[in-house]
This record gives C-alpha cells, sequence and structure tokens, in this order.
C-alpha cells in the first residue's frame, strides 16, 4: 500500500511539473495515559491514514489499533526509543522527505515530554518538513488539575537525576521558586524522593497521582510528611506523577548560625557577590541583615 500511494504522488508530481516530492508530514501523536477510551476521533485517523507509525512502544501502540480495528502491516510499525540513533533518525526523515505521512506515538501521553521524539521533531523542523500535532491526553497536566494545588503557574520537572549528588543539586536550584512543580517517579524511588522533598525544601503540601484514568486510580493528598506517614507500611505501585506546592518563606526551616554560613558559600560559589548573597539569605529567611553580618563576621 506504501508503494501504490508513492507512485500516486510521483504521477502527480508530474503532472503538476514538479521536479521532486513534496514531504510528507510528521504527526504527533498523544495516546491515552491508562484508558484506551480516552483515545480521540482524530488520533484513530490519523493512526489509520498514516503510512508508518513510529512507536516507543510497538506493543501499546498495537493494543489501541487493534481495539479500534485498525489494521496496519508489520514493517509500517517502526520502533524508536531513546537509545535510537541519529540513523534511526535519518531513515525515519527520508521516508518523511519522500512524501510519507507518518504518526509519531510514544509509551502513553503527548510525545517530546520527557520523551526521546523531541530529537526527531527537531530534525524534521531542521529539514522544512512540516509537523502537526493531534492532541490528547498528558499525565502531568492531568495529574496537576486534580491535586488541588495552584494552576496558574507551574513549572514540568520530570523525572530527577539518579545521581543522589545530581538530584540534590537540582532540587536546591527549584527549591525557591513559586511557582507549583510537577515530577515524575517510580514507585521504587518515591519515598525517597519525599523524604529528601522534606529535607530540602520544607514540609509543603502535595499530591500523588498514581494510575490516572485506570481501575486503580488513586489521589493522595497532604504535606509531605502526612503523605509519607501514610505510604511508610505501603507497597507503592504503578505510574506515579507528585505535585509539591512552590516556595513559601513558612516551609523552610529556620536556619542556625552554620547553616546560614553554608547557604552563603554556597551562594558565592554560584559567582554571586557578597553583598548579592546577603540579601538573598534576608529575603529567603527573613533574617535582619545585621544579625546575618554578625554570624558571617564581615
Amino acid at each position: 500500500m506504501d508503494t501504490e500511494k508513492l507512485e500516486i504522488k510521483k504521477i502527480e508530481s508530474k503532472k503538476k511539473g514538479l521536479n521532486k516530492l513534496e514531504p510528507g508530514k510528521l504527526f504527533i501523536c498523544a495516546t491515552p495515559i491508562g484508558n484506551l477510551k480516552d483515545a480521540s476521533l482524530r488520533l484513530i485517523e490519523t493512526l489509520d491514514s498514516s503510512d508508518f507509525i513510529i512507536a516507543e512502544d510497538t506493543r501499546t501502540v498495537r493494543k489501541i489499533l487493534s481495539k479500534y480495528n485498525v489494521t496496519k502491516p508489520v514493517n509500517n510499525i517502526i520502533s524508536y526509543q531513546d537509545y535510537s540513533g541519529q540513523a534511526k533518525i535519518d531513515f525515519i526523515c527520508t521516508k518523511l522527505l519522500n512524501g510519507s505521512s507518518i504518526a509519531l506515538v510514544s509509551e502513553s501521553g503527548i510525545p517530546s515530554i520527557q520523551d526521546p521524539g523531541y530529537r526527531l521533531v527537531l530534525a524534521c523542523i531542521e529539514k522544512n518538513i512540516p509537523v502537526s500535532v493531534i492532541p490528547g491526553p498528558n499525565a502531568a497536566l492531568s495529574a496537576l488539575v486534580i491535586s488541588g494545588l495552584p494552576t496558574d503557574s507551574f513549572l514540568f520537572i520530570g523525572f530527577l537525576p539518579k545521581s543522589q549528588s545530581k538530584r540534590r543539586k537540582k532540587i536546591s536550584e527549584i527549591k525557591y521558586l513559586t511557582y507549583t512543580l510537577i515530577f515524575y517517579e517510580s514507585p521504587l524511588r518515591i519515598k525517597e524522593l519525599l523524604k529528601e522533598l522534606l529535607e530540602q525544601m520544607g514540609n509543603r503540601k502535595a499530591c500523588i497521582a498514581r494510575e490516572m484514568t485506570k481501575i486503580y486510580e488513586e489521589s493522595i493528598r497532604g504535606t509531605i510528611s502526612e503523605i509519607l506517614e501514610l505510604l511508610k507500611n505501603r507497597k507503592i505501585k504503578g505510574e506515579i506523577v507528585l505535585v509539591v506546592e512552590g516556595y513559601k518563606k513558612e516551609y523552610l526551616k529556620v536556619l542556625n548560625d552554620s547553616e546560614i554560613k553554608k547557604e552563603f558559600i554556597e551562594l558565592l560559589s554560584s559567582n554571586i557577590s557578597k553583598k548579592e548573597a546577603i540579601k538573598i539569605i534576608k529575603s529567603r529567611y527573613d533574617i535582619e541583615r545585621q544579625k546575618i553580618y554578625n554570624i558571617l563576621l564581615i
């Protein structure tokens, strides 16, 4: 079927006096994050009409195709993962430049969000290949709107680094932001992440959204310490999104003298002047300027 379509496009191109085929289009397709009934009519139409489907997990997309009676030849569903190299991207772009239409799907939700799809999208943009989006479910936004936390401004963090030192550094970079924060985390590491956030960010309000749109969907709300207590004797399972309240002064512990000195040194190491570092500490913890001077002996 793909060969027939290309032949028709070649004939049409010759009739129009074109020297080459018009490029096909890449469709970025949002797929259900759990419940297959969340698939939109436009998604099904796009998967059905596209020449090829590029999938992070071919098994997942085949479940959607099967449910909606869409048939696709085995060779027309191509795997594309985080470890796929430049050769795979070039292969896909060649298909597009030759006039094929391609649907890009991730394991669930919108491709390119914490997903290798962004590299393919960028390659298409650089080659002037048309890109269109088929919007739909998204785990981060779904968790945000059911969290009960402010939605007027938020920041998607995604997965934090697995290295403890890099993870702590990242948390230190975001802990003073006033936006609602959205994290992805595995059920195996969620308790450890909550402990780290409690230690570095204070006892903020939070929400764990688990198994959204699925049979065992659950929302666990409370302060970080309350959520930790609820999970203490429980083995948590499933896909998890953690939503955490943004920075407020009352959520940070009162610093002792040595901690103030440590934070001052950390600020200086970030190429911040002494004057600016003192101003930041004063603003963060509402400490009198003279007290800071006395502690630092400046």
